[in-house]
């Protein structure tokens, strides 16, 4: 893509906020036009004012957008534009969606058929580490991707849980995508971008500063259909991201702790304002899929003889809905298969007349 040094460049435009270029991006398109814009004509737009317009007129260099387009090319990074295709929908929908994305691992998971968000403290309790891992692990051993922010503790629990499983996960940094913050998960961080996948929206460089993390928080979320919230306190980076779920209309869950313990406060709270309890993981995926019905041995139509085939992954969706799965959604996350395959295996599986779908639901004959 030609213009990347341009979106590079215009990420790097350090004294304009993410909401000035956002309304630059809708009144001109790409960075490149704007690259090209005289002083004047972006004064007339009244986006920014006279100090960022001179620093806007000092900085006109592709200098270090250069050097930042070689780092990536030698380092396989990725960067994705707001106008990529593989850029996920849901981010596009935030009310202050990124510009673009660097991306170090496998992007197909920014458009996983389900994840999951995991945030809580970063000095949690033995009991909260247990927690993280064993949710995420059992979410993604049944295809859910999990998100979180490669934090110390919950985070890196929830990452270590999910790195091995079907789903994977994804970290969100708080820092350009060639620094591991905290330096402790650099083994963690390096498994992922192998096997899972990093994001960030910081350009080369950014240190760990404090705003950051509140703004990524936001991308946790917005890829996030849910945000399960382990052991976090009445007022924490956590918190902050169950308000950017809520304004997204994201469901939350909160694990239950301690009620004398402060770390578990802000979670406590949460569930008196609302939030849904959750036990175990099945508390969350029941709100996403239909679990195994139980058979009604009165009812003909439960006793489905077992059919064998030749393709393992069409024998897959066969069993899958002989269990009572329906809907392209819960094929798609209970078989880790592809959307694209999914689709593929139903109509040959249609055309050989082993299910027909009614209105949406997907019935075996």
């Amino acid at each position: 893509m030609k213009d990347l040094i341009y979106w590079i460049w215009f990420m790097r435009l350090e004294k304009i906020s993410v909401k000035q270029k956002n309304i630059l991006l809708e009144q001109f398109i790409s960075p490149e036009v704007i690259f090209s814009l005289s002083a004047e004509s972006l004064a007339k737009t009244k986006i920014i004012d006279q100090k960022a317009l001179h620093y806007f007129d000092q900085d006109r260099s592709l200098k270090k957008a250069q050097a930042d387009l070689s780092y990536l090319e030698k380092n396989n990074v990725q960067f994705i534009t707001r106008y990529d295709p593989k850029f996920p929908t849901s981010l596009s929908n935030l009310y202050m969606p990124p510009l673009g994305l660097y991306a170090k691992g496998d992007l197909s998971l920014l458009n996983a058929p389900l994840s999951i968000g995991i945030v809580g403290s970063r000095s949690p309790t033995v009991a909260g580490e247990k927690f993280a891992r064993l949710f995420a692990q059992s979410l993604s051993s049944r295809g859910v991707t999990i998100v979180s922010g490669l934090a110390a503790g919950i985070d890196g629990q929830s990452h270590w849980g999910s790195v091995n499983e079907v789903g994977s996960t994804i970290a969100v940094l708080g820092t350009g995508i060639d620094r591991c913050y905290p330096y402790a998960n650099q083994k963690l961080f390096d498994l992922m971008t192998e096997k899972a996948l990093i994001i960030s929206e910081f350009n080369l460089g950014e240190k760990p500063l404090p705003f950051h993390f509140p703004q990524r928080n936001r991308l946790i979320s917005g890829l996030s259909q849910g945000i399960l919230v382990i052991e976090a306190r009445k007022k924490s980076g956590s918190l902050i991201t169950v308000n950017h779920a809520l304004e997204q209309g994201k469901n939350v869950y909160v694990i239950p702790g301690d009620i004398s313990g402060s770390n578990w406060a802000g979670g406590n709270q949460l569930l008196k304002e609302g939030a849904k309890l959750v036990t175990e993981p099945n508390d969350i995926l029941e709100d996403y899929i239909i679990f195994d019905q139980p058979i009604n041995k009165n009812d003909d139509n439960n006793h489905q003889p077992t059919l064998k085939l030749t393709d393992p992954d069409q024998q897959l969706l066969y069993d899958l809905i002989n269990k009572g799965y329906q809907t392209i959604d819960e094929l798609v996350a209970c078989s880790a298969l592809p959307v694209s395959r999914v689709n593929s295996l139903l109509t040959m599986m249609e055309i050989e007349e082993i299910i027909v779908i009614k209105y949406g639901n997907i019935v075996l004959i």
